[in-house]
């Protein structure tokens, strides 16, 4: 083990960009490797179940270009986990294609590794079967019936696939599904540092500006290790941290800010220290791992839910925005009987109308039942086993919605104002969580075939 270790974490989503100047300026600095995380479930189902990024291909490529650039300029490694949001194998193609692109553009030569983390109904079904999967959280046990309903399920890797990847000489690494910190907590721990340092600064580091002052978002943050302490700064001049800011990441996506989870282990807080070190820079020390007696990686797995066709529209007038409650389910029976018309039953398609301005976002969690709005935004959605007739119900929803009487009525033509045309859109396939589970394993690197390759 050296001195001292130091990363560059260029943002905290690849694809959400990252100022270049920032960037530049990170790369002054004695890094020993670049990384970023590239994917995320926050913006649920569907990505996954698509296998498509949730951020442009044009964005992929210009956050990998500068990326790739600055690695190989400084002869350092580059680390990309979760490649293209979900980390499934057509995400991970599409940006391997991105990096094999770039190179081929600009003349790079390297050797990468692609690391997969899709998850075959044979071994599932396996390990179901030898009692090693069990919820990650207050859900249904998996069963012979999830696994087999499941259109994608990845793993979540930890270190063990990185540092495979790095042994078997591998200068750019591409990672399908993996925890967090493990991108960045990789080559801290091959190279001998304090586990409980090495998790918490890959912790806090992961979302890269995030934890910078002002909040831009766009700044690369610099990570450096020392025997008993670790210290965080961003890389742009003109930002800063501060010991609020870098604090309150640990209560980022944690259920618990003194104790954070890794496939083989505990980050532990709770002794945690950190100081100003200067104006720019937290000093964090105290931070121990706590190893468990098992090795476990989240399984993340999604089933086909349907096709699901919206309308959005407003309304002003007072009368109806009154009544609005009660001329909803006037026009759900509505659009009950009609598509009845149609041979379609109650029980073959799904109808949600949210009210924005009134219970949208909370629905019947809405504490604040009084409010008089001026106005009020409807998305009304359907959801049907099949295109067709998630469209056929929609238009007999539209049709209620802006056509139907209540009293006081003055308008003669159409409730609502709708913004679009056509107005009925069809958003496609959708896809639902089935696998939101953990599944213990023998071999950290089993689930995570690597496949080298020489560009």
């Amino acid at each position: 083990m050296g001195k001292s270790l130091s990363m560059m974490a260029t943002t905290g989503l690849l694809g959400y960009g990252f100022g270049e100047d920032s960037f530049r300026h990170g790369l002054e600095v004695d890094l020993d490797f670049i990384a970023a995380d590239a994917g995320s479930m926050d913006p649920g189902p569907h990505y996954l179940g698509a296998g498509v990024p949730f951020v442009s291909r044009k964005a992929i490529k210009r956050d990998l270009g500068l990326m790739l650039e600055g690695a190989l300029e400084k002869g350092i490694p580059m680390l990309i986990g979760s490649a293209g949001g979900g980390g499934s194998a057509p995400q991970v193609a599409l940006v391997r294609e991105v990096i094999e692109e770039i190179a081929a553009e600009r003349g790079f030569h390297f050797k990468m590794a692609v690391i997969h983390a899709d998850q075959s109904k044979d071994y599932l079904h396996e390990k179901l079967k030898a009692g090693k999967i069990e919820p990650l959280g207050p859900i249904d046990d998996a069963t012979s019936e999830t696994i087999e309903e499941s259109h994608r399920v990845v793993a979540m890797m930890g270190v063990e696939p990185f540092q495979q990847a790095l042994k078997n000489g591998a200068q750019v690494v591409l990672a399908g599904r993996a925890t967090d910190a493990s991108i960045y907590s990789a080559i801290p721990l091959m190279r001998g540092f304090d586990p409980g340092l090495v998790w918490h600064l890959s912790k806090i580091i992961e979302c890269a500006g995030a934890v910078a002052v002002p909040k831009t978002g766009q700044d690369c943050m610099i990570g450096t290790l020392a025997a008993d302490h670790f210290l965080v700064a961003p890389a742009d001049p003109d930002s800063r941290c501060t010991r609020m800011s870098v604090a309150a990441h640990t209560l980022y996506e944690n259920p618990s800010p003194y104790h954070l989870e890794e496939p083989d282990g505990t980050v532990v807080t709770v002794d945690s220290v950190y100081e100003q070190f200067d104006d720019r820079t937290v000093k964090v020390a105290g931070s121990r791992f706590e190893s468990a007696n098992r090795y476990t990686v989240k399984l993340e797995g999604v089933r086909r839910a349907g096709f699901r066709t919206i309308f959005i529209a407003g309304a002003r007038d007072p009368g109806l925005i009154a009544i609005i409650d009660d001329f909803i389910e006037f026009c759900r029976d509505r659009v009950r009987k009609q598509v009845a018309a149609l041979e379609i039953d109650a029980d073959q398609y799904q109808l949600n109308i949210h009210v924005y301005g009134k219970s949208g976002t909370m629905g019947s969690r809405e504490p604040i039942q009084d409010a008089t709005p001026h106005e009020i935004g409807i998305l009304a959605e359907v959801l049907a086993d099949d295109e067709e007739t998630s469209l056929a119900v929609m238009a007999k929803t539209r049709l209620a919605l802006l056509h139907s009487d209540f009293p006081g009525r003055k308008c003669i033509s159409g409730n609502l104002a709708i913004p679009f045309s056509p107005s009925d859109i069809p958003v496609g396939e959708t896809y639902e969580f089935n696998l939101w589970h953990i599944m213990e394993i023998e071999d950290p690197l089993e689930p995570f075939p690597i496949e080298m390759v020489d560009l």
